[in-house]
């Protein structure tokens, strides 16, 4: 609505009495013998019927200040109020000009007015009352006058015609009730309905000038270009509307639309395009619903309004996008041939989009089918599948329906469900629906290869398994009759490397790889061999796609769909710069999670990563594009999951030094910068690996010193890491519970092991990489069935991934190891379905030492949001200041054991 401006008298104390008149909203003046009036403001009323419904919707407590019954008027009352202070204020901010010192004439006292519409008040004499009342009304006439409905114009805007023009044209509704040119209305109307029509239009006209101008048809009629019609459906329209006239314009919406690329297969629908043919396609841009081409988009950028029509309304395009799209456009005018896989890279985001919305596939091919199918919503999910005995939880059943679209569209895939969230019973239930095709292969780390085999006699038993391991195996020449009597092999990936020649002949209908960071270096002989296996459908089962950089992901979707991702570093790339952050791929090491010797040492990642924050983001955003196509990723975090697990928290507890573990360190720090300087003067290249050995070694000592040499001595009172590790194993047992010890040091693991049964009584054994399969899985079962207080030592390569140990609740990581995501794996053994206990998890540290070094990196690498792990920076350049800076001792923070200490210091906190 709009405001007008009323003439209110003055009373004493500038109490304002009603204006006299006959009741109207229009303005009105009162006369008095004192001549003091101010400007107050009113809603100029027209809408009756809207004051009414406002009247009927007025809140209960709006009754309590209600002065009269009526509550129409209180409605008006309370409304003039709230206009008058908003007006009021804003004209307080007018540099309106001075009025006359000593208004006498009817000019003089208009102007006035003019200056006092602040609602200061102002002297009027008594014969100018009546005058001014009048212009105030003159003023207010175009906003207050109301017509009869039957009366009233409209003002209809029809949407553009082929050329762009829209047609404005006025009506007015005849006593019949038909809709007529208000042309034909001046002349066959009743001379009243005429009169008012004329005076209406007249009106019409000043307000709307585009009306009058030269060359309509006739009065009333107008062709208006895209910027007035915008205008008139925006703003001039609502204008019209509030004072009175009926307004009809097409539907509008103010949102801006998002481009997209649109990328069309033109081929006809008949020819089945798979992912290495070739298909024509077609590329336009698209906002929202519409559809638009080069020379469409050309075309529009050139208006001065580019208005289209979508979803049934119109919107104004942005000329930024428009300038964007044409871009897109041309630069992909030559590209009118790809393969499927190709369009699938571009629908998936890997090869770049320069506009908001991506790219978009359509038509029949391939890649269009592919992408519907993916998105394809079942209206029931396969809880409880055929032959499965169990109950999968949602998340599972989707991962099953996503098994099956991969095996239909001859496609491979990661399912990476997070550690303990069951992708093992998931791939278990595919394999048995899909035993109809072909069998199937696993190959496992051999930590797990017993657990493939109980949990399909547990949730499948129907399907026919195999074990192909150990020194008793089948033997070559009898493995196609072994194949063809079971529905599913499980094996080692070093059996599977070593019959090879066999197993590649056989068509499998699934080849799984579990833990399939084995081949996160594609240049590895296992990754390069394992791609002889031929199989309808690969899969790779992690719960840590990337672990180290997003060539860990490339890595295994280039083994379960070769090539369908293209080059590597593309992808990196085109990632990284998705995310605005390119990422430093790995440096080369073989497998971040090292290779564990006889005596447990493993090869150290060269140096400490310096954190790039944002790369974290290209990891998460490449796997948001291929998640639910390519891969199949939920994680703990998620609040469905995460309220069906335990809670768990972590502790990290800063453990002391004996004299003897000091000594011993200080020790091997001199020896190691003494022969680097040697090594550095002569230019051999033995000086990195020296200081990787050293770097072992230190970590050895803060372990233990029979951990970095046995001397066949007893191990009580020489550790501070063993003092704690006693220390919490006696809180546990102490209420029952039962714990497992992690180390990277499996001779070591071995030693503490028979120390601690030693000093408890109790069986405690150590799972480590040199024991036979069949002693590793009673070692497993043995500790699940038992109860009360108990205690596993495991080898962090050997027992870190693939067990179910959920009969323990409390978690010691010995020692540290530099990747948070192999720590991780080793705690969720503990933590994950099944446990039904609060988790602890101690992780022991040697402060000051290089110990606490690696405790930084973790600590480091888990701010990067634990999906990325950037490149690492080398050690073996630093001088020998260099050196005693990065591994040597800070005694500032080293805690030594003064005999009487308990062993540790925790600083520990909830997760």
């Amino acid at each position: 609505g709009r405001m007008v401006p009323q003439l209110k008298k003055v009373r004493r104390r500038y109490r304002m009495d009603d204006a006299e008149g006959d009741g109207s909203n229009g303005p009105a003046a009162t006369r008095s013998d004192s001549a003091t009036y101010v400007v107050r403001w009113a809603p100029a009323l027209v809408e009756t019927d809207v004051i009414a419904a406002l009247a009927e919707s007025r809140p209960g407590a709006a009754a309590a200040f209600e002065n009269q019954r009526d509550a129409t008027a209180f409605t008006q009352a309370a409304l003039a109020d709230i206009v008058d202070a908003v007006a009021t204020e804003a004209a307080e901010r007018l540099e309106a000009p001075a009025p006359p010192p000593l208004p006498r004439t009817k000019a003089d006292v208009a102007e006035t007015a003019l200056a006092r519409l602040d609602g200061t008040p102002f002297d009027v004499p008594s014969r100018h009352v009546a005058d001014l009342t009048r212009r105030l009304d003159q003023w207010a006439r175009p906003a207050t006058e109301s017509y009869d409905r039957r009366l009233r114009l409209i003002v209809q805007l029809d949407p553009p015609d082929d050329i762009g023009a829209w047609h404005l044209s006025v009506l007015s509704e005849s006593s019949a009730g038909e809709l007529q040119p208000v042309e034909r209305a001046l002349v066959i109307a009743s001379r009243a309905r005429r009169q008012a029509v004329k005076h209406q239009m007249a009106r019409l006209e000043r307000l709307f000038p585009e009306l009058v101008r030269l060359g309509g048809r006739r009065r009333g009629e107008v062709i208006l270009n895209a910027d007035e019609a915008w205008q008139l459906m925006t703003e001039t329209g609502q204008i019209l509307q509030a004072v009175g006239y009926d307004v009809r314009v097409p539907a509008l919406s103010r949102r801006r639309p998002r481009p997209s690329l649109r990328l069309t297969s033109v081929e006809a629908s008949e020819t089945v395009v798979g992912a290495r043919q070739l298909a024509d396609v077609r590329w336009s841009v698209a906002f929202d619903d519409i559809e638009l081409t080069a020379a469409e988009i050309r075309e529009l950028a050139t208006q001065a309004r580019p208005l289209v029509k979508s979803r049934g309304r119109w919107v104004e395009l942005d000329r930024v996008d428009l300038n964007e799209a044409a871009a897109a456009l041309a630069e992909r005018a030559d590209m009118t041939r790809l393969t499927g896989a190709d369009m699938l890279r571009h629908a998936l985001g890997l090869e770049g989009s320069p506009l908001a919305g991506g790219t978009m596939i359509a038509g029949e091919g391939w890649a269009a089918e592919l992408i519907r199918s993916a998105r394809h919503i079942p209206a029931e999910l396969p809880t409880e599948p055929d032959g499965f005995n169990g109950t999968l939880r949602t998340y599972q059943a989707d991962a099953l329906i996503w098994l099956g679209f991969l095996e239909q569209a001859g496609l491979g895939g990661c399912l990476a469900l997070d550690m303990g969230l069951g992708k093992t019973p998931t791939m278990l239930a595919h394999i048995y629906l899909t035993r109809s095709q072909g069998p199937s292969l696993v190959a496992a780390p051999p930590a797990v290869v017993g657990n493939w085999a109980s949990e399909a006699r547990r949730f499948v038993p129907g399907l026919r398994v195999v074990v192909h391991h150990g020194p008793n195996r089948t033997p070559a020449d009898r493995v196609p009759a072994m194949v063809r009597g079971a529905d599913l092999v499980v094996s080692t990936y070093g059996t599977t490397m070593r019959d090879l020649d066999v197993l590649e002949k056989v068509e499998w209908s699934t080849v799984v790889l579990d833990e399939a960071q084995a081949i996160k270096n594609p240049a590895s002989e296992t990754a390069q061999q394992l791609r002889r296996l031929e199989a309808r459908c690969r899969v790779a089962l992690t719960g840590t796609p990337i672990e180290n950089g997003l060539g860990d992901l490339w890595a295994l979707m280039d083994f379960c769909n070769p090539g369908l991702l293209g080059a590597r570093n593309r992808f990196i790339a085109e990632m990284s710069r998705a995310s605005k952050s390119p990422e430093t791929s790995p440096d080369g090491v073989a497998g971040s999670n090292g290779s564990e010797s006889s005596n447990g040492s493993q090869a150290l990642p060269p140096g400490v990563p310096a954190a790039a924050p944002m790369a974290a983001a290209a990891g998460e955003g490449a796997l948001a594009a291929l998640n639910g196509i390519l891969v199949f990723r939920r994680t703990k975090a998620e609040p469905a999951i995460a309220a069906e697990l335990p809670d768990r928290i972590d502790e990290l507890d800063h453990c002391t030094m004996t004299a003897e573990q000091v000594g011993l360190y200080q020790a091997v720090l001199d020896e190691l910068v003494a022969r680097s300087e040697v090594q550095r003067a002569e230019g051999g290249p033995e000086r990195k690996g020296a200081v990787l050995a050293a770097i072992t070694a230190l970590k050895q000592i803060c372990n233990h010193p029979v951990n970095y040499e046995d001397d066949g001595g007893d191990l009580d009172g020489r550790s501070g890491k063993l003092a704690r590790l006693e220390q919490i194993m006696g809180q546990v047992f102490a209420a029952g519970e039962r714990m497992l010890i992690f180390t990277h040091f499996a001779t070591w693991g071995e030693r503490l092991a028979a120390h601690l049964s030693e000093r408890t009584g109790l069986d405690v054994s150590c799972y480590h990489g040199g024991l036979a399969r069949g002693a590793r899985d009673r070692l497993v079962q043995s500790f699940q069935k038992g109860r009360g207080p108990g205690a596993l030592v495991l080898s962090l390569k050997a027992g870190g991934t693939g067990l179910n140990l959920t009969a323990a609740n409390h978690v010691v990581l010995y020692d540290r190891w530099w990747n948070p995501a192999v720590e991780d794996q080793a705690r969720d053994r503990a933590w994950r379905i099944g446990q039904r206990n609060t988790v602890v998890c101690h992780r022991l540290v040697c402060p000051g030492t290089v110990d606490e070094r690696v405790e930084e990196v973790v600590a480091g690498k888990r701010r990067i949001a634990e999906v990325v792990l950037p490149k690492s920076s080398s050690v073996g350049d630093l001088d020998s200041d260099q050196l005693r800076a990065a591994l040597g001792i800070d005694p500032d923070l080293l805690l030594i054991d003064d005999n009487g200490d308990n062993g540790s210091h925790s600083a520990g906190g909830g997760s």
